[in-house]
């Protein structure tokens, strides 16, 4: 009997992204309902939702190639999951701001280009670059000899 030792990654950026958007989405109705969506920490709540669930799928994924990747494919991962998140999340705010009803409110716009699309966007960012430079603990190149 033959055993076969096939390794099968799992593309960790969709992943890691769609459960990061649905925390904060989960988070963001919870908000919404008890009424306190307009206090000034829901924002930064959700900003490090996005920070801490993008460093940890950096981590996962450096795991999971047994930390022989380059510091490059790191950041990608983190980029690839930021911009997952920050799509769903997105899209999510759009649909809420349509279904509630309150179109009549002209900040809504600002609010999700500065905040959600933008603010979340640059967390998920710094988190990528800064998860793929700690986490890289050999800093040289990985190419087999």
């Amino acid at each position: 009997m033959q055993t076969a030792n096939h390794r099968h990654h799992v593309n960790l950026g969709p992943v890691y992204g769609i459960i990061i958007a649905v925390v904060s989405i989960v988070f963001t109705v919870i908000f919404y309902f008890t009424n306190m969506a307009g206090a000034l920490w829901t924002g930064y709540f959700g900003n490090l939702l996005m920070f801490l669930g993008v460093l940890f799928s950096v981590i996962h994924y450096n795991s999971q190639h047994h930390e022989r990747t380059s510091a490059m494919a790191l950041f990608a991962m983190g980029f690839r999951t930021t911009l997952w998140a920050v799509l769903i999340v997105t899209l999510f705010t759009i649909a809420l701001h349509f279904i509630s009803g309150s179109q009549t409110e002209d900040n809504f716009w600002i609010y999700l280009f500065g905040n959600v699309f933008f603010t979340n966007g640059i967390v998920g960012l710094l988190a990528a670059v800064l998860a793929a430079m700690v986490f890289k603990r050999n800093q040289t190149t990985t190419r087999p000899k």
